[in-house]
């Protein structure tokens, strides 16, 4: 099965989306648009994209709440 994929790639994502979210959310989007063909890529490419929106808007909050 050649287009099972490789799982190093989805936690490289989830690991760049914890540390630089923008970042996490390109990385994301390349997962689920360019890589159609591997469907363990395109659940965890979404997955990606939502953990990194999620960690952006924890940052923002903790980050507006520190300032004041």
């Amino acid at each position: 099965m050649e287009n099972d994929g490789n799982i190093i790639v989805p936690v490289i994502g989830y690991f760049i989306a914890l540390l630089i979210p923008i970042i996490g959310l390109v990385y994301g989007a390349a997962l689920v648009f360019l890589k159609k063909d591997v469907e363990m890529y395109q659940k965890h490419g979404r997955f990606i994209i939502y953990f990194a929106i999620v960690v952006f808007v924890i940052s923002t909050i903790l980050k507006l709440t520190v300032l004041k």
